[in-house]
């Protein structure tokens, strides 16, 4: 319950169950059939947080009654539940994506190592997302001014293409799995199945982005020049690896975890605060960047040759998702100055890979409104 309505997505609740391996009792019924012992699946779930035993009530025929047995939730956090589950049903029948994913949603702090919580507010109809200090949240604290408001489409995406970079780099890679002691097969394994994870990171799903970020990071510290991550080194094998776990390896003590830093600060940008990273790693992610726009005005350019029937017919010979080939030919939209800024590296360096497909959705035909949506400046 509290994992939820930190999240606001029983897709996300699902995904760190499963990350953590919880699973539902396992039940002997009759004749000694045996149930449960499952990953929870969305549906069970959703009734799970409905379901009104643990308030220590009973629903009978529409009716609520006082039940026999102890509550065990709180009604505070009870109501705040089905207010966010009542919240995701209006905006899913409005269309309006209400599971938007909160990416970082448990795992990140402030300097002074108060946890920051995903909010939201709407303005004009957009919903912008933050992570937010505790203290900025409740009023409360002496000093106000410490505490954090950070875009949460900043850190998300710098998040996301610092985890690239490392599933790209076999030095990084080997380095960081040098303590586990693999063995050489599965070592040439690893370094193979990394880098193709990296050449199809901007396919991942929400959902499979959110599962990656479960399995590694364990912490993510935001101070006033950088974005600090703490990985769990021994979960990186099992990320580019399915079928590979630790097995017999039991480490006397747990492996030190993967320190990996962001060179990034909160600066005012226009009436707003953006996360803006420096140099070192604007190089690399704008690299990144050009070859997916290049890659987008490739893929207008094949549809338009008529070589494939359809989108559909399209991805499937590729071999591509067709939503990150749709994905590609929106961003082939892109006006002829934000595509050369691009390819030439001087674009907005909060405008990341990551950033510019969950933009894509939402950029408007007209080519000054792009500008202003990407970050770009404009008369």
């Amino acid at each position: 319950f509290r994992r939820y309505a930190e999240f606001g997505s029983v897709s996300l609740l699902k995904a760190e169950l499963d990350a953590h391996g919880v699973i539902s009792k396992r039940r002997e019924g009759a004749q000694g059939k045996l149930s449960g012992g499952k990953p929870f699946s969305r549906g069970n779930l959703y009734l799970m947080l409905q379901n009104r035993l643990y308030v220590g009530e009973i629903a009978h025929k529409g009716n609520v009654h006082p039940g026999q047995q102890e509550a065990i939730i709180d009604a505070a956090l009870w109501q705040a539940v089905q207010d966010c589950l009542s919240t995701n049903r209006v905006e899913r029948s409005l269309g309006a994506g209400a599971e938007e994913s909160s990416l970082l949603a448990g795992l990140i702090f402030d300097t002074d190592g108060e946890r920051l919580s995903p909010t939201h507010a709407v303005k004009k109809g957009k919903r912008y997302r933050y992570y937010v200090s505790a203290a900025l949240i409740s009023g409360k604290g002496n000093d106000q001014s410490k505490g954090r408001r950070i875009p949460a489409g900043d850190i998300d995406g710098l998040v996301l293409d610092r985890l690239r970079a490392l599933f790209a780099s076999e030095a990084e890679i080997t380095s960081a799995v040098a303590p586990l002691g693999l063995d050489a097969p599965t070592q040439r394994a690893l370094l193979g199945r990394s880098k193709d994870l990296a050449e199809h990171w901007t396919r991942l799903t929400s959902l499979q982005r959110r599962e990656i970020v479960l399995a590694l990071i364990t912490r993510i510290h935001v101070d006033e020049e950088q974005i600090v991550m703490h990985l769990d080194r021994a979960s990186i094998p099992s990320v580019a690896l399915p079928d590979w776990s630790l097995g017999s390896m039991k480490p006397a003590l747990p492996f030190e975890p993967l320190v990996l830093s962001i060179t990034a600060s909160l600066q005012r940008a226009g009436k707003g605060i953006r996360l803006v990273i420096g140099g070192g790693a604007a190089n690399g992610i704008g690299s990144v960047l050009a070859s997916l726009v290049a890659k987008a005005i490739s893929s207008r350019a094949m549809l338009f040759s008529g070589q494939d029937g359809s989108v559909e017919a399209m991805a499937a010979r590729l071999g591509v998702w067709r939503d990150y080939l749709a994905v590609l030919l929106r961003l082939s939209y892109l006006s002829p100055d934000i595509v050369r800024a691009i390819l030439a590296g001087q674009h907005p360096v909060e405008l990341t890979p990551t950033r510019l497909i969950a933009l894509s959705r939402g950029v408007p035909h007209d080519w000054q409104e792009q500008k202003r949506v990407l970050g770009f400046p404009t008369p």
